[in-house]
């Protein structure tokens, strides 16, 4: 879709930012229109068409969360790009934006990212997997992880324990899950056996600075995880597991 004819719909309470946004947005070429909040972008949405919507997150009254789980509701097909300064990746994962941008963030990376789903890049660039949960009781990590696939075109869904993982995966779609194995509770073993239970066609990686997948903990050889690592490890070992099981997907 060519810029001069996509149309942006901008919300944010900072006055300031949002006439910022919806200038040099519109001396790039494209169509935009801004909200003061998150109750005035409904009525917008009610009114007008849009091609991409971008929002803040901290906003009174509505906030850019619950903003975007009405617009997956009532507008399915409408890309949704948060902006944020403090939002946590399960935060955000949860709700399921095309992108966001943390700030401070450069025009150009709001930009690309605005091209990326008007030509639909990021779903042709990551194959049959796509939605990738990450499940991980050490906030850094998982954050780390989060950030590193979210930077190759996935879009990460971040929990913190086996339950939420299980209940996500039951709510939504997902196409790998990633795990540690050492976590409180249900830990990624055990996770990986739910999961397996209901899903057996879903991919498993485990990740862990203290086991091995032939460690005893295992027991039942019938289930085994579709990828291993140990901590610590290079990001692109991460990437290049998950194109290859979107390789043996595909066969």
């Amino acid at each position: 879709m060519s810029r001069k004819r996509a149309r942006i719909l901008i919300v944010d309470d900072d006055t300031n930012l949002l006439s910022l946004l919806l200038d040099t947005l519109g001396s790039l070429g494209y169509t935009v229109e801004g909200a003061a909040g998150g109750v005035e972008a409904l009525e917008k949405l009610d009114e007008h068409n849009y091609d991409v919507m971008i929002s803040d997150i901290r906003m009174p009254d509505l906030d850019g969360i619950s903003l975007l789980r009405r617009v997956r509701t009532h507008y399915p097909d409408l890309p949704v790009l948060l902006i944020t300064g403090y939002g946590a990746p399960e935060v955000i994962g949860r709700a399921s934006p095309d992108g966001f941008l943390a700030k401070p963030f450069r025009i150009s990376h709001m930009e690309q990212l605005i091209e990326d789903v008007l030509n639909g890049k990021e779903e042709e660039s990551v194959g049959p997997i796509h939605r990738v949960m990450v499940v991980d009781d050490d906030d850094t990590f998982r954050e780390t992880l989060y950030e590193i696939l979210r930077a190759h075109d996935y879009s990460p869904l971040a929990v913190s324990n086996g339950p939420d993982a299980v209940r996500q995966i039951e709510e939504g779609e997902i196409d790998a899950v990633i795990a540690d194995i050492k976590m409180p509770g249900m830990d990624g073993i055990a996770l990986m056996r739910e999961i397996k239970a209901r899903k057996p066609e879903l991919p498993v990686i485990l990740i862990t600075a203290f086991y091995s997948p032939r460690d005893a903990s295992y027991n039942d050889d019938s289930v085994l995880p579709d990828g291993f690592l140990q901590k610590p490890f290079k990001a692109d070992s991460i990437i290049r597991m998950l194109q290859e099981l979107a390789a043996n997907a595909t066969k």
